[in-house]
């Protein structure tokens, strides 16, 4: 397929990579700003009852944030879309893992659906048009 060739499988993997990375680098650049501690603060009373150590619980707090800029960028771009899908799916992972200990079974709900999402991007993944990705296929051929 060449580069100015779509049809609805190039143009749905375009819309919902976009989708996804907007998503991500929307939740990275607000708890990034002046939110970043609040969000760190926020993460350890969460789950300070859960039986996790405070030590990965306040990784997590450090992490999460800027993992998801990073990778909302990456997936906007479509460079390395693969591994980042991949990498913000297991993130997805552990957010419902943590859902499930506080038992917010709607958020794990509405999380599932990120997932059929990270699914449905995956699938499509060698399908992508106007990525980085796509531009060195291309001039590999």
């Amino acid at each position: 397929m060449n580069a100015i060739e779509t049809n609805g499988i190039t143009l749905a993997s375009l819309v919902l990579r976009i989708a996804i990375g907007a998503n991500l680098l929307g939740h990275g650049i607000v708890r990034m700003g002046n939110k970043y501690e609040v969000f760190r603060d926020w993460i350890k009373t969460l789950f300070s009852e859960t039986p996790l150590p405070s030590v990965l619980i306040s990784t997590m707090g450090y992490i999460i944030p800027p993992l998801e800029l990073l990778l909302g960028v990456l997936i906007i771009l479509g460079w390395n879309t693969k591994w980042s899908l991949v990498l913000a799916s297991l993130l997805m992972c552990s957010l419902i893992f943590g859902m499930c200990l506080l038992e917010k079974w709607e958020i794990v709900g509405i999380q599932m659906i990120y997932m059929v999402c990270y699914f449905l991007a995956l699938s499509s993944v060698d399908n992508q048009i106007l990525s980085i990705d796509s531009f060195f296929k291309m001039r590999n051929l």
